[in-house]
């Protein structure tokens, strides 16, 4: 009776460490507030058109440090635009980007990102907070230049401001530029993402993970006393 009371015991405890190890994940902050993981998280990027007149550079930076494009470079137009009168300054996958036109970058859990646009003409991000005061429009703090949607397959022809403050990553999604150029279409640089968790053991381990492996270990340490007790 009692091995099969300590059999019950344990199942139960090992089982509730397996369902809460399996739970979701913890939310990831992506869009207009900035960036951050709770995990070592590896986001694919996809450049699929842009429509401005200075060659860009696109990355990934540091909230406490928007300055510096952090290594690698995900994308740097060279030359600015497709040659030819194609009109609108129109940049294509393996004519301005090399194929192909995709790249990654690992997001460390913990840490606050915003993704950058550097042109000629200066560098807008992601996050609002980092971008300048808008002079034509004193009542609103910062300027939105980054547009996020979760669908990337129903654009509309001009974003304006009406993307989604922010997305789900792990679910695909889209991003639309406005560079400093002042038409506010949003088709300056446009890209889609999507991210993946990281197999990094850099990893921040989920709270329910460790109170499940914790309730395992309790248990055995509790019935390795029982043991004790009875054998004394």
């Amino acid at each position: 009776m009692h091995l099969k009371t300590t059999s019950t015991f344990l199942g139960l405890a090992v089982g509730s460490a397996l369902a809460l190890s399996a739970m979701p994940a913890g939310a990831a902050t992506f869009g207009n507030n900035g960036i951050q993981f709770d995990q070592d998280t590896e986001v694919t990027f996809d450049f699929t058109g842009s429509n401005g007149k200075f060659g860009s550079m696109f990355g990934v930076v540091l909230e406490s440090n928007p300055n510096n494009i952090l290594p690698p470079v995900l994308f740097a137009e060279n030359p600015a635009f497709d040659p030819g009168p194609i009109g609108d300054f129109q940049g294509t996958c393996g004519v301005v980007i090399p194929n192909p036109c995709t790249a990654t970058f690992t997001f460390l859990a913990g840490e606050s990102y915003s993704l950058a646009l550097k042109s000629p003409n200066g560098t807008v991000y992601s996050t609002d907070s980092l971008n300048p005061l808008d002079p034509a429009n004193p009542a609103t703090p910062q300027t939105r230049q980054f547009v996020f949607f979760q669908d990337e397959t129903t654009l509309p022809p001009l974003a304006n401001e009406s993307g989604e403050g922010s997305v789900d990553p792990f679910d695909k999604f889209a991003i639309l530029i406005e560079d400093k150029g002042g038409s506010r279409d949003f088709n300056d640089f446009r890209l889609t993402a999507m991210a993946t968790e990281s197999d990094s053991p850099a990893s921040i381990p989920e709270p329910a993970t460790l109170a499940g492996l914790g309730l395992v270990a309790g248990s055995l340490t509790l019935i390795r006393r029982r043991q004790t007790n009875k054998k004394s």
